[in-house]
C-alpha cells in the first residue's frame, strides 16, 4: 500500500488521503473522537444519538435531502458509534466526489438537530433498543461488558437506555456536539479514485467552516484489577443457550496486542481452531463457538461466544478451559503459529478489495493507535512472536481468577448455578497438538460443464464460484433442509481428507471455502491468495467432487441445524417471514424454510444426501466462475484436467427437473397474526407475489423498490423520519425461477402497529397511482449503479454474479449490462409494475407481536 498523505488544516482537522484507482469509487469516513466513554449517566447514548441525527438536516439541506443526494449520485451513507469513537461515511461514485464532500463538510458543520426530528429520532432509538432487548445474543454480550467493567464506562451500552435517550434536552444535544465535534478532535479520511492536490484544496474550501476548539479533557475511570471470577444470568423468553466468557485484555498500544491476537486466532479464531475441532466438532458440546478480542483505546477483553446445545453447562465450560490451560502448559506446534500469522497476514491483503475498508482501516490506526505507522510495528511483531512467547502470554492472560460468564437462557431451565462451575475448572491431561472490468472468457468443459474467467491482477487474491440449479426449490415438505444440510457437509469431509483436514487446508492457503445454498441454487464458494493457486484449485475440486458425507459429520451438522432452527424461534422477524413464506407460496417450495424443519432434517439418511447431491451435480447443471489474479488458459486447463481425470463421482445419465406446482398471486388478502409473550416489539411483513429472474420487468422492478427502500427512499422519510414509526423498516424485490415477491418490512411499537401498516399501505398506493417524480428516479438509478460498483470491487461478488447469471440463463453479460438496463427505465414503466403487482387485494400480512 502507498504511504498515506497527512495534512491538518487551519482549525486543526486532520486529514487522510490514500488513492485506490482501481474502481471508479471513493470512501470519506469522518472519525470523531468521541464515544460512551465520554457521557455521563445524564447523557448516556447521546452520542449515538448525534449518530442518528447529523445527516437528518442542515441550514442549506432540510430533512431528508441529504439521503436524496447521496442516492441520486450513486452513494450510500451510514454511520455507526462505538466506546471510543462516533464514524460518519460515505461511498460513492468517483465522479460525484465532490458531492460527497460537499455533504459531509454541511452536515458536521451545520447540523440544525431539529426539534420535531429530535423527537422522532428518539423514539426510533427507544425501538431500537427495544430490538436489542428481543436479542438473546445481544443482551448476553451487553450484560458481559457490565459485569467486566464494572467501573469503567465500557460497561454502559453504547446505546445508553429509554429514559436517558427520551430525557435528554436538544439544547444538551447542541452543547454536548459543540464541546466534543470540533475540528482538533475531528479526521477526515478519503480512499479512492481521485488525485491528491485537487482533492486536499478542495477539502480545505469546505471542511475550514468546521469550528477550531479543543475537546475537554477528561479522566475516564479506571477498571480495578479483577481478584476473583464472575458471573451474570439472564432469563428470556427464548429457547437456546447463549453463553459468553472474557477475560482481561490490554488497550491498543500495548506491546502485547499482536501476539494476543496470535494466540486468540490459535484458540478459537477459525474452522481449524482448538475451540472449534474439540469442543465443537470432537466433544460436539456446542452448536458454535468462537473467540476475539475487544482491543480499543482502554484495557478490553478476550471473549469467547457460544451457543450450547442444550441446558449443560458444566462439560462445555470445562472443555473450553481445558484448551485454554492446555495453551498455559505447553506450547503451540510450528505448524499452529504459522497458520494463525498467514491468516492474520492475509487481512491486510482481503482489506484492500474496497476503499471503504481502507478507509476505516486508517481511521482506526490514527484515531485509536495515534499512529499509522503502528500497522508495520503490529505485523512486524506477528513475524517475530515465538511459540514461547505465547506460551508466556497464555500464562499472564488465562488466568481462571479473572474469568466472568455471562449465559442468556430458557425461563425456569437453569439447571446448574454457574457460581458452582468455577470451582469445577481442573487442568486437563497433557497432550501434544498434531503438527498438521477486465473482460470475461467463457468456456464449454468436458461432460458439458461451463466455466467462466475474469482476470483482474489489481491484487494477489483469487476467487472460485460453483453453482447448480438446486436449493430449497429441489426439496419437498418430506426433504426440506437437504439442501442446507448438504451445503453443510461440502466441507465437513471428502474421500481424501477429514474436516480437520480440510480446514487446515483452507487457512494454510490464506483461503475460506464455504458450501452455499439459497431457495434456487446450492454451490460451493472459495477465495484464497493467488499465489496458493494450486493447492487452492486442488482443494476446491476436491470438495466440489468427492464429499463423503460421513455418518460422524451428519450427525454433527443435523445437530447444529437443529439448535439453528431452535434459535429462529428466538427471532421475531424470521418467525413473520417464515409465515409470509409459508402465506405467499402454500404449495411451492418457495415457501418452505431453508434450514428445514427438526423433523424433517431427522429423517434425512446419508443415502438420500448422496442420491440428492448426484442428481443436483449434473455436469450440466454445473457453472464455475473466476475472477481474479489468474491466467485464464492456465486456469482452463487446470480445471479442464480437474474435470476430465480427477472426478470419481457418478453423475446422473440425464438432468432430471423438478415439476413444481404454479405460482399464482392471492385470490384475495391473507393474513396471519401471531403473538408473543414478553417481547417488546411488533413486526410487520407485508408484500405481494413478484416476477422472475428473466422477466425484463425485474429492473423497473427494482428501481421502484430502490425509491420506496434506502435512507432517501419514501418508506424511510415517511414511515421513520416524518412520522418516527419504525426503527428498522425495509423493502425488497426479489426474483426467483419462478415468480419471487416484492416486500415491506417494518419493526415497531405494538401500539403504533395499526398506524404504521396503514403508512405502509397509503405509501405503496401511492407509487401505483402517481407517476415518480424524474427526481426520485435519477437519484434510484445512480443509487443502484453506484452500490453494484461497490460490489464489484470484491472478486468474490463478480464470481458470484457470472456464475448465477449463467446458471439462470441471463447470461454471462449481464454483469455488465444491467446498468445498462437499469438506465433505461421509464416512470411509465415504474407506474406499470406499480399497478401490476403491488395489488393490495391480493396481499399477504405476516405480523408477530406482543
Amino acid at each position: 500500500m502507498d504511504k498515506p498523505f497527512k495534512a491538518t488544516l487551519p482549525n486543526g482537522l486532520r486529514v487522510i488521503l490514500l488513492p485506490k484507482n482501481d474502481a471508479p469509487v471513493v470512501s470519506w469516513n469522518l472519525w470523531a473522537n468521541v464515544g460512551s466513554v465520554n457521557e455521563t449517566p445524564e447523557t448516556a447514548g447521546i452520542c449515538h444519538l448525534i449518530e442518528h441525527m447529523l445527516f437528518k438536516g442542515t441550514s442549506r439541506r432540510p430533512v431528508g435531502q441529504i439521503a436524496k443526494e447521496v442516492e441520486a449520485s450513486g452513494g450510500e451513507m451510514n454511520a455507526y458509534t462505538s466506546f471510543d469513537e462516533t464514524v460518519f461515511y460515505i461511498n460513492m461514485s468517483s465522479k460525484k466526489l465532490d458531492v460527497g464532500l460537499d455533504i459531509l463538510a454541511d452536515a458536521a458543520a451545520d447540523p440544525t438537530f431539529d426539534a420535531t426530528e429530535l423527537t422522532r429520532e428518539k423514539e426510533v432509538v427507544v425501538e431500537e433498543i427495544s430490538r436489542a432487548e428481543d436479542n438473546p445474543s445481544q443482551m448476553v454480550s451487553e450484560d458481559l461488558f457490565k459485569k467486566v467493567f464494572a467501573v469503567h464506562p465500557y460497561g454502559k451500552p453504547i446505546a445508553g437506555d429509554r429514559n436517558t435517550v427520551r430525557e435528554v434536552s436538544r439544547q444538551t444535544v447542541i452543547d454536548f456536539y459543540r464541546q466534543w465535534y470540533v475540528a482538533s478532535n475531528l479526521l477526515l479520511i478519503g480512499v479512492g479514485d481521485f488525485a491528491i492536490d485537487p482533492t486536499i484544496k478542495r477539502i480545505e474550501a469546505l471542511f475550514n467552516k468546521i469550528p477550531a476548539g479543543t475537546a475537554p479533557r477528561q479522566e475516564i475511570p479506571i477498571e480495578p484489577p479483577q481478584t476473583s471470577p464472575r458471573h451474570v444470568t439472564r432469563e428470556m423468553a427464548v429457547e437456546g443457550y447463549y453463553l459468553d466468557l472474557a477475560l482481561p485484555a490490554p488497550s491498543l498500544k500495548h506491546p502485547d496486542v499482536a501476539a494476543l491476537d496470535l494466540l486468540v486466532q490459535i484458540l478459537g479464531g477459525g474452522a481449524s481452531s482448538r475451540l472449534e475441532q474439540t469442543v465443537r466438532e470432537k466433544k460436539k458440546l456446542v452448536s458454535s463457538i468462537s473467540s476475539s478480542n475487544f482491543i480499543s483505546r482502554y484495557p478490553g477483553v478476550i471473549a469467547i461466544g457460544t451457543v450450547l446445545q442444550d441446558g449443560e453447562l458444566k462439560k462445555p465450560l470445562q472443555a473450553i478451559w481445558e484448551e485454554m490451560d492446555l495453551l498455559r502448559h505447553e506450547k503451540v506446534s510450528a505448524v499452529e503459529l504459522t497458520r494463525a500469522r498467514d491468516n492474520i497476514r492475509s487481512t491486510r491483503i482481503y482489506e484492500k478489495q474496497t476503499a471503504e475498508r481502507l478507509a476505516r482501516k486508517l481511521g482506526f490506526f490514527e484515531g485509536l493507535a495515534e499512529d499509522l505507522e503502528f500497522e508495520e510495528q503490529y505485523y512486524r511483531k506477528i513475524s517475530e512472536t515465538t511459540e514461547g512467547d505465547l506460551l508466556e502470554l497464555a500464562q499472564r492472560y488465562f488466568v481462571p481468577e479473572k474469568l466472568t460468564l455471562a449465559l442468556c437462557h430458557p425461563k425456569g431451565k437453569l439447571k446448574l448455578s454457574p457460581q458452582s462451575l468455577f470451582s469445577s475448572l481442573g487442568k486437563p491431561t497433557s497432550r501434544k497438538p498434531k503438527p498438521t472490468s477486465p473482460s470475461v472468457s467463457s468456456f464449454t468443459l468436458s461432460e458439458g460443464v461451463r466455466l467462466l474467467v475474469r482476470e483482474n491482477k489489481t491484487l494477489p487474491i483469487l476467487s472460485m464460484r460453483s453453482l447448480s440449479l438446486g436449493g430449497s426449490r429441489w426439496e419437498t415438505k418430506k426433504t426440506n433442509g437437504i439442501s442446507h444440510l448438504v451445503s453443510m457437509l461440502l466441507t465437513k469431509g471428502t474421500t481424501h481428507r477429514t474436516a480437520r483436514e480440510i480446514a487446515e487446508a483452507g487457512e494454510n492457503i490464506c483461503g475460506n471455502f464455504d458450501g452455499t445454498m439459497g431457495r434456487n441454487l446450492i454451490g460451493l464458494s472459495g477465495t484464497f491468495l493467488s499465489e496458493k493457486e494450486t493447492e487452492g484449485v486442488e482443494l476446491f475440486f476436491d470438495l466440489l467432487f468427492h464429499p463423503s458425507f460421513a455418518e460422524e459429520e451428519i450427525k454433527k451438522e443435523k445437530e447444529t441445524t437443529y439448535t439453528m432452527i431452535r434459535n429462529q424461534e428466538d427471532s421475531l422477524p424470521n418467525i413473520a417471514m417464515r409465515h409470509f413464506f409459508e402465506s405467499l407460496y402454500p404449495q411451492h417450495p418457495y415457501g418452505l424454510q431453508p434450514l428445514g424443519t427438526i423433523d424433517s432434517v431427522r429423517k434425512l439418511k446419508r443415502q438420500d444426501l448422496f442420491r440428492w447431491y448426484q442428481q443436483v451435480l449434473h455436469p450440466k447443471n454445473i457453472v464455475i466462475s473466476i475472477s481474479g489474479d489468474v491466467d485464464t488458459n492456465e486456469i482452463r486447463e487446470r480445471i479442464e484436467e480437474k474435470i476430465r481425470i480427477g472426478n470419481d463421482w457418478k453423475f446422473s445419465s440425464r438432468l432430471n427437473l423438478p415439476r413444481l406446482a404454479k405460482v399464482s398471486p392471492p385470490k384475495k388478502p391473507k393474513e396471519v397474526i401471531l403473538r408473543k409473550k414478553e417481547k417488546y416489539q411488533a413486526h410487520i411483513v407485508y408484500g405481494f407475489l413478484g416476477t422472475t429472474l428473466t422477466h425484463p420487468d425485474r429492473y423497473a422492478l427494482d428501481v421502484m423498490n430502490a425509491i420506496l427502500a434506502g435512507q432517501g427512499g419514501r418508506l424511510f422519510l415517511e414511515l421513520r423520519d416524518k412520522k418516527g414509526l419504525a426503527y428498522s423498516l425495509s423493502s425488497s424485490s426479489t426474483e426467483g425461477i419462478e415468480p419471487g415477491y416484492f416486500m415491506v418490512y417494518m419493526g415497531c411499537d405494538p401500539t403504533k402497529l395499526e398506524i404504521a401498516l396503514a403508512g405502509i399501505k397509503d405509501e405503496l398506493k401511492k407509487i401505483a397511482t402517481e407517476k415518480t417524480p424524474e427526481e426520485e428516479i435519477s437519484r434510484a438509478k445512480k443509487y443502484l449503479i453506484g452500490n453494484y460498483e461497490l460490489e464489484l470491487q470484491k472478486n468474490s461478488a463478480v464470481a458470484a454474479i457470472l456464475a448465477s447469471n449463467e446458471i439462470y440463463k441471463i447470461g454471462w453479460e449481464e454483469l455488465y449490462r444491467y446498468p445498462e438496463q437499469i438506465e433505461k427505465v421509464t416512470a411509465n414503466d415504474i407506474l406499470r409494475v406499480a399497478q401490476k403487482y403491488l395489488r393490495q387485494d391480493h396481499s399477504v400480512l405476516s405480523v408477530v407481536r406482543p
